[in-house]
Parts: structure tokens; sequence; C-alpha cells
């Protein structure tokens, strides 16, 4: 296909999909994502519709692929090296806390939101300017500024607040410090030579540093809420992806498992299981602790365990949402090591966490998303996302006597279920 073609081809896939989304919209009564302050946040489009669902992803990766090639590569590789302005923009946005100070039903003057934020005209102005052009806030007439969509979600959705902190500002430094980390700890598997350590001079690892910083284990465990509610990675998944019925009333340990979220939301399906959440000392702090809701009280608990140490608690499934990708192949071996105490024959080990596909398979939102997060691991923790094969690899090397049995991704998920059972 030539580069013409290939700009028709996509204008019309880009007509093709349009219609089919605003027809499915249109026939349930539905309106668009809007930027509008009042506007729909999120597109309206179930999953279950698999033609419309379907129809809007291959929308957004077609005007992805347009956009690139009206740019052209020259043009599009000069405004990939700038995009970091955005983060500049958006941190801004968060550190001044320029969001709540706009109010919600009215207009405010740069001068009047520059008083209220105290930070200078000057330099307020073009950081907020800025920001509109990814869509938050917008100017309705010249000298005023007033809330879009995206804007008020940082004052209303503290989950989408605390992602937007924690990416922007927790993490700022870091990122751009992952090149430096690597230069000076080559080949590191330690989750102290990282990014983080080096932005902040820091020899603590990751989740040891999240305690350590004011206010950032609370933020990331908002924050994870935020990741953990985006499409393709709702608790629904992890809650219908697994034949939990068959545990009948059976034990599973949550390690790692933060606030018990995920764990609330597999017991409250299915009434005869019993939820241990684990998590470390820190995690469990008052300031940071969550509660069990009333209904759960005599079926779930909140423990803490640090899953380096040697496992005590017999049960028949041990669950483990977003942790090994965030560990180095030595110390995932270590957790699978350290779990061999507790178990008991047949015992299933059960990961909820990332496969990456093979280059090109996956759909474009998907893998952009999935290579994302692969090199974010080495911002904070030395790791990796992992293919199939480096799964059932980790169980082999860390026991024999563990049975790597299949892993699957649920329908509409993004998340693979990845399950290893005991044999010892």
């Amino acid at each position: 296909m030539t580069s013409l073609e290939r700009l028709t081809s996509l204008s019309d896939t880009i007509a093709e999909k349009t219609k089919i989304v605003t027809e499915y919209l249109s026939s349930k009564g539905l309106e668009a994502a809007s930027f509008d302050v009042n506007g729909l946040d999120e597109f309206p489009i179930s999953p279950d519709d698999k033609v419309p669902s379907q129809a809007r992803l291959d929308l957004i990766a077609a005007t992805r692929e347009l956009h690139g090639l009206a740019l052209g590569p020259k043009e599009g590789l000069r405004y990939l090296a700038w995009d970091s302005v955005n983060s500049l923009s958006l941190q801004a946005v968060y550190e001044f806390q320029i969001a709540e100070n706009v109010p919600l039903d009215r207009t405010i003057s740069y001068q009047e939101l520059a008083e209220k934020v105290n930070v200078p005209l000057l330099k307020l102005r073009p950081l907020v300017r800025h920001a509109m052009t990814n869509h938050i806030f917008y100017e309705p007439s010249k000298g005023l500024v007033a809330h879009s969509r995206t804007s008020r979600l940082l004052v209303e959705n503290p989950q989408m607040h605390a992602w937007v902190g924690f990416f922007s500002e927790d993490l700022w430094n870091p990122i751009a410090s992952v090149v430096n980390a690597m230069k000076k700890w080559p080949n590191s598997q330690e989750p102290n030579e990282t990014g983080v350590n080096f932005a902040n001079n820091s020899d603590l690892a990751w989740f040891d540093f999240l305690q350590k910083k004011e206010g950032l284990a609370k933020r990331y465990s908002l924050a994870m809420e935020a990741h953990g509610g985006g499409e393709g990675f709702k608790v629904e998944h992890t809650v219908e992806g697994y034949p939990w019925a068959e545990l009948g009333e059976g034990t599973v340990v949550d390690m790692g498992g933060n606030q018990g979220y995920v764990s609330f939301a597999i017991a409250r399906a299915y009434p005869k299981l019993k939820f241990i959440v684990q998590d470390t000392a820190g995690m469990r702090a008052p300031e940071v602790i969550g509660t069990i809701p009333e209904d759960l009280k005599d079926r779930a608990y909140l423990t803490t365990h640090n899953f380096f140490m040697e496992q005590t608690v017999v049960a028949d499934v041990y669950f483990l949402r977003w942790i090994f990708h965030g560990f180095s192949e030595k110390y995932c071996i270590e957790i699978l090591r350290q779990l061999r105490p507790a178990l008991k024959k047949r015992a299933r080990i059960l990961i909820n966490d990332g496969v990456l596909p093979d280059p090109g398979v996956a759909g474009a939102v998907e893998e952009k998303s999935m290579r994302t997060m692969d090199v974010m691991m080495q911002v904070t923790v030395n790791a990796r996302e992992r293919e199939i094969d480096d799964w059932a690899e980790l169980f082999k090397t860390a026991d024999e006597r563990y049975r790597f049995l299949k892993a699957w991704k649920p329908e509409k998920s993004r998340m693979w279920l990845i399950e290893a059972e005991w044999t010892g």
C-alpha cells in the first residue's frame, strides 16, 4: 500500500468506525464523552457490546496513526521530544492546586486565580494555557478560566487526582533518571538501584520508600484504584474470569492485597469464600489502612505479612494481583519459594498480572499500554513485564514441584490470569 493509499484507508476506517460508534450511542439514547464541564468523562460503550466496543478501539488506533502520518516522521519526532512539557503543566496544576481553586459554577480571572494559588500571574498563565491544549480547563473569553470535564475530575475524583499526582509529582524526576540509573547500576536486579533511587538519593527499595515519604502510600493506593478501574483493568474481569465457585468454602490469601478492594469484590460474588488480605506493616498503618465492609467482617481480614518472609497461612489459593510485575526474576522466585512451607498438595498460585504480547499481535491501544507498563517497571523497581514462557520459567526455577497449568486473558480484560499448582 502506498503512502497516499494508507492515508485514504485510514480516513475511510475512521469514518466507518465513527459511524458504528455514533449509531450505537444514538440507538441507546446516549451521548459521547465530552470535554464540556458537565459532559461524560467516559465513553458509555459497554464491552459486552463487542462490535461498537471494538469499533471504538479501532477508531482510537486509526486516529492516532493518521495523526502521526499527517505530521510526518520528522515533525512527529520533534513533537515527541518535547512532550514532557505536557507533564510540566499537569504537575503545576496538581502542585499548586489550580483545579481546586477554579470555581465549578463560574469563571475566574487569571489575576484572581494567581492570587488564590500564590503563583505570579506571568508564570501561572502560560502553564494554565498550556494545560488547556490538553483539554484541562478552557478560556470562554479572554482572561477568564473555567473548568472542562477533565479539570473537574481533578476536583471530584480522588482516585484520578492521586493518579495525576503520582505520575506528575512523585515519579516526575525518577522517570527522567532511569537512563542515569542504568549507567550507574548496569544489569542490576536490585529494587533499590532505580530511577527512584537516583532521583531521590535514596537506598530504600520502592515499597519501603513508598511508606517513608509523607502521603505517598495513601496516594499510591488511590492511584492503583484509578488504574484498577480503567478499561480492561476493572476488578470485574478478575471476579468473573476465574472459576471461584469451584473452591466451595475455600480460603484465599490475597498477598500484597493493599486495602482489600479486589478481595471484597470477589467475596461479595462468592459468599462461601474466606479472604485473608496480606500486606506490609506500612500499608497497615492507622493513617493508611482501610476498613472491612460490615457485610464481609466474618469472611475478610486485613492482616500484616511480608511476602518475602515464610508464609504461615494454609490456604487453597494464593492470589497475587499486580505483584510479580513489580519485581525482577530474583525476587519473584524468592516470593514463590517463601510460599512452600504453607503449601498443601494441589494448592493453587493464581497470578493476576500482565502478559506481553508478541510485537504487532495485540491491538494498538493494548500494545501501547503494555509497552508503557513494561518500561515503567524499570522506573520504580527494576522489573519488567513477562511473556507466557517467562511465567512458566519462573515457577520451574523456583521449585520443580510447581506445575505451571495455564495462562489466559478473561474476555474484555487487559490483565491475564496465570495459574500453577503445588504437586509436592
